[in-house]
């Protein structure tokens, strides 16, 4: 009978803490935050880089072809652009390629179709962005929407491949663009006060 009476008191001691805990209110206002913002140091700047960038193609062998255009290059020769975007919003990454090419032998006469490709040199690795064909003048896109970082890619590539391609590995490399390095914030060190002076003797 004297332990259910101290585990009464005990319970009823507890449920007033928790009314006591819950009904409190600080004196002070404090913004709700979600996600990593929630953390008072957090500076989204110093974070995965945000990339926003433009990739020009040209043919992966030097000579384009000579020809009577401009600066004696033939005025016709395989090209294209990417757009790559990449960002995190508290801490959810979201990015997007666009891949846009032109004069590329077009798919119904070289019977193939075509891959584009993010390459990472340090590993080696490749983001497929995706197979598309070309039409009349060889032009064609691509895009790729996936929920991760791009930071660690370094170039583009255009791959030609067979129209029924059962192979996982990239075909010759038609196009290539270096892919700008991202800026990260990183702010300067602090000036910290150094002794200047020498010390003397006393």
């Amino acid at each position: 009978m004297k332990r259910l009476i101290i585990a009464i008191i005990l319970v009823a001691l507890l449920s007033l803490s928790a009314v006591a805990l819950h009904s409190y209110k600080s004196s002070w206002e404090f913004p709700r935050k979600y996600g990593v913002s929630r953390v008072t140091n957090y500076d989204p700047r110093v974070n995965f880089a945000k990339i926003d960038t433009t990739v020009y193609l040209e043919p992966a062998e030097a000579d384009k072809g000579k020809g009577v255009g401009r600066g004696g290059y033939s005025p016709i020769y395989p090209r294209g652009t990417a757009q790559i975007k990449s960002s995190s919003w508290y801490g959810y990454p979201r990015a997007q390629v666009f891949v846009k090419v032109k004069d590329l032998p077009p798919s119904y006469e070289a019977a193939a179709q075509f891959e584009a490709w993010l390459v990472d040199d340090d590993t080696g690795h490749r983001l497929s962005v995706g197979t598309f064909t070309t039409g009349f003048g060889g032009v064609g896109l691509v895009t790729l929407n996936i929920d991760t970082y791009l930071d660690p890619y370094d170039l583009v590539e255009v791959t030609i491949e067979p129209i029924y391609d059962t192979d996982i590995a990239p075909g010759p490399a038609l196009l290539i663009g270096p892919i700008p390095a991202p800026e990260y914030f990183n702010p300067p060190p602090r000036s910290s006060k150094m002794i200047s002076t020498g010390f003397t003797r006393y």
